[in-house]
């Protein structure tokens, strides 16, 4: 049984993972048991630390935590990547099953602005690497790039797909130029980078 406050803290500062804020925590807990003491006198402080609990189990919950916030960030990336092909994949199939419809409309806006459609795109990206750099600064560069590869998956597999003849480009006219074609090519190689740099931009607004 621990039986002070100061052991208690300095317990818990050093189970606590590296990415948590230890000097918030440790305030926090401090605070809490300075209240526990003033609501409940009777009470001596071996008792009060006994009913906060074991600081090495505390800090594991902060870890734990910690991982179930991460998986849940990259889970929210890869899915909005896939989401994006999964609707651009119905709209084509929906573009050429029926015919003169919204469908047809919205193709044929898309067609005029591909450009758009790229730079809209790589902004996601952009906000991918920004938004786990500033959550997680340095300590979250294996899950950035873990997040990145993976959502990269069905951009290569469709990009083969494409260049190799496996899809008929005919299916994405007029969008599916052979500039607009090249221009994704570039684009699927620079996506890493792009993210890369946001993601030390993000770690540097996070200091």
């Amino acid at each position: 049984m621990i039986r002070s406050k100061e052991r208690f803290l300095q317990d818990l500062e050093q189970s606590l993972p590296s990415s948590v804020n230890k000097t918030e925590v440790i305030k926090e807990y401090n605070l809490h048991i300075e209240e526990k003491l003033f609501d409940q006198p009777h009470l001596k402080i071996e008792d009060v630390l006994e009913q906060i609990g074991d600081p090495v189990e505390i800090a594991k919950q902060y870890e734990d935590s910690l991982l179930i916030a991460k998986g849940f960030v990259s889970r929210n990336f890869v899915f909005c990547n896939f989401m994006f092909f999964f609707i651009g994949g119905l709209l084509t199939v929906c573009y050429h099953i029926f015919e003169d419809s919204l469908f047809s409309d919205a193709w044929g806006l898309l067609a005029q602005i591909p450009l758009t459609i790229v730079i809209v795109y790589t902004m996601f990206w952009m906000v991918l690497g920004f938004e786990i750099g500033r959550e997680y600064g340095l300590l979250g560069k294996e899950l950035f790039s873990k997040t990145v590869f993976i959502s990269l998956i069905p951009n290569v597999l469709l990009m083969m797909m494409t260049l190799f003849h496996f899809i008929p480009v005919q299916w994405f006219q007029p969008i599916l130029t052979p500039a607009f074609i090249m221009l994704c090519v570039i684009m699927t190689c620079l996506i890493y980078p792009i993210s890369k740099l946001f993601y030390y931009i993000g770690v540097y607004r996070s200091v």
